[in-house]
Formats: structure tokens, C-alpha cells, sequence
């Protein structure tokens, strides 16, 4: 049997620089971390989480930029590619169509770099992007 953790923090800065922290104490749900990383964005402005903090999300978008940045970085990639990362990471199936609207939205965001290669579209995670998500993203302690 599997214990999960009794206790989760996040703690996090505002746009204002100002230190957020949240808690759990009880049983903690991939549900619960989900909404509060959806605070998180929410009080922070652009989202600055980790791939880890990403990955544990209930959410595709966020589980696919968790892949990208913990697998995909310092490469190009095809959201052909993207996808098969995805689906072998938390098996789980994935439209195309869907990937490739992610991935518009981190490139929108400044996640993402797009350019137009043959034969389509190659998206590259911006170095600074890197650099800024993992220095300045919220911080998960379990006990």
C-alpha cells in the first residue's frame, strides 16, 4: 500500500514579490494539488511552476508543459513528438489537434519558441524560460 503524504506547502511570489504559502495537513490528492496550483496562477500572474509541481496537475495542459520542459528542453521537437512524450510519460492518450493547441498557448505565454521548418511547425523551450521556471517556481515540501 502506497502512504501518501500527510502534509503539502507551496509556497510561491507574486508579480509584487510578495511570499505566499499554502498548506495541507490530511490527505493529499492529486485533485487538491491541482487547485491549488490553479491559485497559485492565479495570485502569481503568468504561471512560473515547476515540471514537477506541472506534472502532478490533474491537467493535460499542465502535465504537457511538464514534459516539454523536463524532456524536450534544449531541442527542437514537432508536437508529433510532444505528444509521444506526453503519452509515454503518464500513459494516456492525447489528440494531436490538442498538443498542437498547447503548444500555440506556451508560445503565446513565452514558454515556447515556434519556427516554421520543414516539414511544419518546431517548437525549442526558450533557455530564459528554463532558467525562470525552475529559480522562481513554487516550491512543493511534502512530510
Amino acid at each position: 500500500m502506497k502512504m501518501r503524504p500527510r502534509r503539502l506547502k507551496v509556497e510561491f511570489y507574486d508579480s509584487d514579490g510578495v511570499r505566499h504559502s499554502i498548506a495541507i495537513d490530511g490527505p493529499v490528492t492529486k485533485e487538491k494539488v491541482a487547485k491549488i496550483l490553479d491559485l497559485v496562477e492565479l495570485m502569481a500572474g503568468t504561471p512560473q511552476t515547476s515540471p514537477t509541481a506541472l506534472a502532478l496537475s490533474s491537467r493535460k495542459f499542465d502535465k504537457l508543459a511538464s514534459t516539454i520542459i523536463s524532456q524536450l528542453k534544449g531541442r527542437g521537437f514537432t508536437s508529433g513528438e510532444a505528444r509521444k512524450a506526453f503519452e509515454t510519460t503518464f500513459r494516456e492518450k492525447i489528440p494531436l489537434s490538442t498538443v498542437s493547441t498547447y503548444l500555440t498557448r506556451l508560445a503565446d505565454r513565452g514558454v515556447l519558441e515556434r519556427e516554421q521548418e520543414k516539414p511544419g511547425l518546431v517548437y525549442r523551450v526558450k533557455i530564459e524560460e528554463q532558467k525562470q521556471s525552475l529559480a522562481r517556481g513554487p516550491s512543493l515540501q511534502t512530510s
